[in-house]
């Protein structure tokens, strides 16, 4: 019980984050990575691009100092990640990581997919992609205390035929460092839409509510949850 209150204050403490006038606004020193993968040569997709330069520029207005990239490859990826790791270690501030674009799990594990990911075989996956792990490897490093993560990466898998014991959408993740808030764009093991419009109806939700004043924490999400609902059926 004692475990599950804690995790439960954690939630809470990590999406007042989103609102500066919440009580639960701190101080700390806040860095955000973003990354939009939208480029792919295989099953390109429309938003995640416009996703991700929509939330870091929210980000920016909610204090947070943001890395941003659009459609980059693996090796970019990965410097990425590292360079956000060593910031938060330096700094012990807050850490945000957003992922828009195409993820795929293999037997529990999420790999986030470079835009020149090159999948042929189930066996190129841990060579051609990003490792969900890394992310949390590098805050657990950090020990910088809050950290949230933010997954808009259920689409549909491009690879299906070339992985075929990918399951659909991404695992929850288990192993994620103490005072870890992960929030994704749908429920375990489901695919989300992209959306038609300019931003996927998750991320479309948050960006209408995170800054809205006075709006509680409770109240957004369940505004978020309804707004995606609606428009998803």
């Amino acid at each position: 019980m004692k475990t599950l209150l804690m995790r439960i204050l954690l939630v809470f403490v990590a999406l007042a984050l989103f609102n500066p006038s919440s009580l639960f606004a701190t101080p700390e020193r806040r860095i955000a990575l973003v990354i939009g993968n939208s480029a792919y040569s295989s099953g390109p997709l429309k938003n995640p691009v416009n996703d991700a330069t929509d939330m870091a520029a929210m980000l920016k207005k909610l204090g947070f100092s943001v890395m941003f990239k659009k459609n980059p490859k693996l090796q970019e990826m990965d410097e990425l990640i590292r360079e956000f790791g060593s910031q938060l270690k330096k700094t012990r501030g807050v850490g945000l990581f957003y992922y828009a674009g195409h993820g795929i799990q293999i037997g529990g594990v999420n790999y986030f997919l470079p835009v020149n990911a090159r999948i042929e075989k189930e066996s190129d996956i841990r060579f051609q992609s990003v490792n969900a792990d890394m992310v949390l490897a590098e805050m657990e490093n950090a020990d910088n205390g809050l950290n949230i993560i933010i997954l808009d990466a259920c689409r549909d898998n491009p690879f299906a035929r070339s992985v075929r014991n990918a399951a659909r959408g991404l695992a929850i993740i288990s192993n994620a460092p103490s005072e870890t808030f992960i929030s994704y764009s749908t429920g375990g093991n489901q695919v989300a839409r992209d959306g038609d419009g300019r931003n996927s109806p998750y991320t479309k939700a948050l960006l209408e509510n995170m800054d809205k004043p006075g709006l509680s924490i409770s109240n957004m999400f369940m505004k978020v949850r309804g707004k995606v609902k609606k428009e998803t059926g």
